[in-house]
């Protein structure tokens, strides 16, 4: 009886090891490779936005055409904000994923830097660390120009008053009228900080969406205008730029503005965006504005650029 026992115990301790054995999950050769789902396999919708400005709504579309191409998501674009801390509350609120704007327009409207100037490097590095530690934002880097604002008059004044620097303006200033962007008039980087830099007070100070400021110095309606220096139309109307000879306005970079949140769920739109990074110069960018400025379409305008260089 004990050696059948045995005998039935060695049979189904056989079996139990046998099944066992046929349950083990087998081993992955040695050269199996695991994929993961790459740019093309991304399904969804981001939303990019854009100040009502040449510059931005081409740069927008630019990116907005970049993402389509290189990746399976598909870009909405609304290019009607008024101002570029409005694009920081509905990114804030959501209600945006991704924006082109300049790092020292954000670095001291939104961070409220007022230290000395930066260097462009430097610039882009506080604004970038400081959007990541207090929004959940981020910063591709810098598209390649710096589109700073300048004071510019016509020409033929200009040179009748001798007028060639920022400076000069003292004596003329108060008189006259100064028009500039929608915050122009409230911004520290702007128009406050400037006229306590150069202690010139103008006699009015005209806030205006930005194309009609071009048409109310073209028709004598303002003396001055706060442009920005990538603008094709101050070489069509002939304006003359005076030097910010106290070094006031800091870096204007451009470069796109990211919500982290949506680099979680789309890893590789940061490295697909930089791809614009570098790409564009002052003399170039202000080309592409003129084309914009003659009424030729944004998205064509974007598409040209992209497929010159290679990028689409």
């Amino acid at each position: 009886m004990l050696l059948m026992v045995l005998a039935a115990f060695v049979i189904v301790a056989g079996l139990v090891v046998m099944n066992a054995g046929n349950n083990e999950v087998p081993s992955a050769p040695e050269n199996a490779t695991v994929t993961e789902a790459g740019p093309m396999d991304y399904e969804g919708t981001v939303k990019m936005g854009a100040q009502t400005v040449n510059e931005t709504i081409i740069l927008a579309w630019m990116g907005k055409l970049l993402l389509e191409t290189r990746t399976g998501i598909t870009v909405d674009i609304n290019t009607e904000f008024a101002a570029s801390s409005v694009l920081h509350q509905a990114m804030a609120g959501k209600e945006l994923d991704i924006y082109p704007s300049w790092t020292g327009t954000q670095l001291t409207g939104i961070l409220r830097y007022e230290g000395p100037n930066l260097p462009s490097d430097e610039t882009f590095q506080m604004v970038k660390e400081g959007f990541e530690e207090n929004f959940n934002m981020t910063w591709a880097a810098p598209i390649g120009f710096n589109n700073t604002y300048v004071m510019a008059l016509p020409r033929e004044k200009a040179e009748e008053l001798g007028l060639e620097k920022a400076s000069d303006l003292k004596g003329h200033a108060e008189n006259w009228k100064l028009a500039g962007d929608e915050n122009f008039d409230t911004r520290p980087d702007a128009y406050p900080g400037w006229s306590e830099a150069y202690g010139i007070e103008f006699g009015e100070v005209l806030p205006m969406q930005y194309s009609i400021m071009y048409r109310a110095i073209a028709n004598d309606e303002v003396d001055v205008i706060a442009a920005y220096s990538t603008d094709s139309r101050i070489k069509k109307l002939d304006l003359a730029i005076l030097e910010d000879d106290k070094s006031f306005f800091p870096d204007y970079s451009a470069a796109f503005v990211l919500r982290m949140e949506i680099l979680d769920e789309y890893p590789a739109l940061l490295e697909v965006i930089e791809e614009l990074s570098g790409t564009i110069d002052e003399v170039t960018m202000s080309e592409l504005n003129g084309r914009f400025d003659d009424g030729e379409e944004p998205e064509d305008i974007a598409r040209d650029f992209l497929s010159e260089a290679g990028l689409i």
